[in-house]
C-alpha cells in the first residue's frame, strides 16, 4: 500500500499554540488508534533547542508518514483530524506527498 509524507505546519497567529493544546489529547488518542500512521510527531522550534537541553521547545507543526490506498484517502484522513478541523494546521501550507523508503515501516 502506498505511503505518504505529511508536512503540516501550525498557523503562526498568537492563539495557534492554545488551539493546539485544547485539542491535543483528542489528536493523540485518535492517532494512537489509527494503524495508517506509521510514524508521526510534533515539529519543534527553534531547531537549536534540540542541542540545548534547557531551551524552550515550542511545537510548530506535525510530520507523519501514513499508509493509505490513494492520495484522496490520505487527504481525507488529514482533513478529518482534529488539528485540521480545529484550525491548528495551516491549511494553505500543509503538504501531502507520495513517500518511498527502502526500509519497511
Amino acid at each position: 500500500m502506498p505511503l505518504f509524507s505529511i508536512y503540516a505546519p501550525d498557523y503562526t497567529d498568537d492563539e495557534a499554540i492554545q488551539r493546539r493544546l485544547v485539542v491535543r489529547q483528542a489528536h493523540l488518542d485518535a492517532a494512537a488508534k489509527n494503524p495508517a500512521i506509521k510514524v508521526g510527531g510534533a515539529m519543534l522550534s527553534p531547531n537549536e533547542a534540540l542541542d540545548t537541553p534547557d531551551a524552550e521547545k515550542k511545537m510548530i507543526g506535525s510530520f507523519m508518514v501514513i499508509e493509505c490506498p490513494t492520495y484522496e484517502d490520505a487527504k481525507k484522513m488529514i482533513e478529518s483530524d482534529v488539528y485540521w478541523t480545529g484550525n491548528v494546521w495551516d491549511k494553505e501550507k500543509t503538504v501531502i506527498r507520495p513517500f518511498v523508503t527502502p526500509r519497511p515501516l
